[in-house]
């Protein structure tokens, strides 16, 4: 695509999705950045092909994007870095891995408790928005991170309790990490991941989308309660009883 736009005149600017995971991989990441706080000035250092190669992926793709671009000086490009995307889907058929993972949450699989693993949200319609501002702002340039709040699945998971705490198994505390790593492959994790990065925090910096994109985030509760809204209106998954 991107030498595509070095030969078609008329492209003033590109506008690439990459992710929290060019700038994150492991939590060892975070420990090597000021005050332990993501901005765009980092990047992942820890993924490979063998550890975490959907992260690797996305940062050798957004690093061959600005090496193609700082090789013209013709076209603008410009990234936005969502976190975790949640909240509703305009697809009726809701495939994504957000989605998977509110099933997990409802569905019983840990009800019992989750690993408190750090993760980055952002709602799906501020992640559209700052597409179109990073598109059309004189003002946007370069990277752009693109988070609502840094919390943990877990607790991700008990800002559903008061809507929908009565009718599902969520889950409602932290799996201790000894026992959260013996039981990773049936949870389908895997055991070196969550030696790395369980009981680590994560804290982003989004000053920039926020002044330079004008990106205004709504609450994480609000996004997860419409999302499980949609999806049992969709797919009625059956209550406990």
């Amino acid at each position: 695509m991107l030498r595509t736009a070095n030969d078609v005149e008329t492209v003033e600017r590109v506008v690439l999705t990459s992710s929290v995971a060019a700038m994150i991989g492991d939590a060892s990441d975070i420990l090597r950045v000021p005050g332990r706080t993501l901005t765009e000035e980092s990047w992942n250092t820890t993924s490979s092909l063998t550890r975490e190669p959907y992260s690797f992926s996305k940062t050798l793709a957004e690093k061959e994007a600005w090496r193609i671009a700082e090789a013209q000086d013709r076209w603008r490009l410009v990234t936005v870095d969502p976190g975790l995307v949640i909240g509703p889907a305009l697809n009726a058929d809701l495939t994504s891995e957000s989605f998977t993972i509110l099933r997990q949450m409802i569905g019983g699989e840990a009800r019992f408790g989750a690993p408190r693993v750090a993760v980055a949200v952002v709602d799906v319609r501020e992640v559209a928005y700052a597409h179109l501002a990073a598109a059309f702002l004189p003002e946007a340039r370069g990277r752009h991170l693109v988070v609502a709040e840094s919390t943990v699945i877990v607790d991700l998971a008990r800002r559903l309790l008061p809507a929908y705490g009565t009718w599902y198994p969520l889950p409602r505390r932290a799996v201790p990490k000894p026992l959260a790593v013996a039981f990773a492959p049936a949870a389908g994790l895997e055991r070196g991941y969550l030696r790395r990065n369980i009981g680590f925090a994560l804290r982003g910096d989004t000053t920039k989308s926020r002044k330079l994109l004008g990106v205004r985030y709504r609450p994480a509760q609000h996004s997860m309660e419409e999302m499980l809204d949609q999806l049992i209106r969709a797919e009625a998954p059956k209550p406990r009883s």
